[in-house]
């Protein structure tokens, strides 16, 4: 199969206009669609990404009671939380048959306009879940009949936001790192670009691949040592997405944004690569909607855990 791009990230909240407001206020972001569904039980927001290369975020509530999303929240407790990824691929028919083979269990979306699924191996759990869908067409989240938004509608002042200018990554947790990059290597292409070291960091290592024709990288992390967070996370959750990477313009202005919307942050790190200094930290899912957050800054483009560490050809 041949993911050619990841379209969305999909993110499933009890109070659909709660959600919207923090996106547009912290996070910058815009929308631009919006639709209720009621034949494919949703309700939602498509919002633009500042500094994507057409890469959404996407904020799905359900829409009635027999609702898959009424399910979901009702699995988690009724917490927000990220749902899937929404990716295109060249031919939906060809992508269900390969995943088949492979042991895996897509399943149609409403009015079979789209493929769900998880891509992990199977014999490890449910994994990060895809929506497939083919090129040039819409529907994957019950948008098809989606109006468009005015961005500046009701908007008033959010205050300032991160200054985001791309979305990054999407990390998972996972036991091997070069099992499931190989895995996603054969699966669909995933192509990957460096590794750290095995004993750079006390707790985890891990492995980023860049997805053929989209802009999103796809980090495995891994954990190792005694009593790592990863295998922690694992035990509660499986290989399931771990976090959602975006980059800042501005260290200083990113930090007081989160001040300003009284967001709190954890784990900073700074340092520097080649002269050139760079900053991260995360925010915890319980001020983001159910998706821990990592944020960095660097000071010059490929300096932030990137020229410093071992390529990843397989050896």
């Amino acid at each position: 199969m041949q993911i050619y791009r990841i379209d969305h990230v999909g993110q499933v909240t009890p109070d659909l206009a709660s959600q919207v407001a923090l996106l547009e206020g912290l996070f910058g972001f815009r929308p631009v669609r919006s639709w209720d569904d009621p034949g494919e039980g949703c309700r939602g927001v498509r919002l633009a990404v500042p500094g994507s290369w057409g890469q959404a975020w996407e904020v799905l509530e359900p829409s009635g009671d027999a609702s898959p999303l009424r399910e979901y929240l009702d699995d988690h407790g009724g917490r927000p939380g990220l749902h899937h990824i929404g990716a295109e691929v060249t031919d939906v028919d060809a992508v269900r048959a390969d995943l088949e083979t492979r042991g895996l269990k897509p399943t149609a979306g409403a009015r079979g306009r789209w493929l769900e699924a998880s891509l992990s191996p199977p014999e490890y759990g449910t994994g990060v879940l895809f929506r497939m869908r083919g090129p040039g067409t819409l529907g994957m989240c019950g948008d098809a009949g989606a109006t468009a938004r005015d961005a500046t509608a009701g908007s008033g002042d959010r205050g300032p936001s991160l200054g985001i200018v791309a979305l990054d990554h999407v990390c998972q947790a996972f036991p091997d790192r070069e099992e499931l990059a190989r895995w996603y290597a054969d699966l669909a292409g995933f192509v990957p670009v460096w590794r750290t070291p095995m004993d750079e960091h006390p707790d985890m290592a891990d492995l980023v691949m860049n997805i053929p024709g989209s802009a999103i990288c796809w980090e495995i992390i891994m954990p190792r040592g005694e009593d790592s967070f990863i295998e922690r996370f694992w035990d509660r959750n499986g290989p399931a997405a771990h976090h959602v990477t975006f980059e800042v313009a501005d260290w200083d202005r990113a930090l007081e944004a989160c001040r300003a919307h009284d967001t709190p942050t954890f784990g900073e790190n700074e340092g520097s690569t080649d002269g050139a200094a760079w900053r991260d930290a995360f925010i915890h899912p319980k001020h983001t909607g159910g998706v821990l957050v990592q944020l960095f800054w660097e000071e010059r483009p490929g300096v932030w855990v990137r020229s410093d560490k071992v390529p990843a050809p397989w050896t």
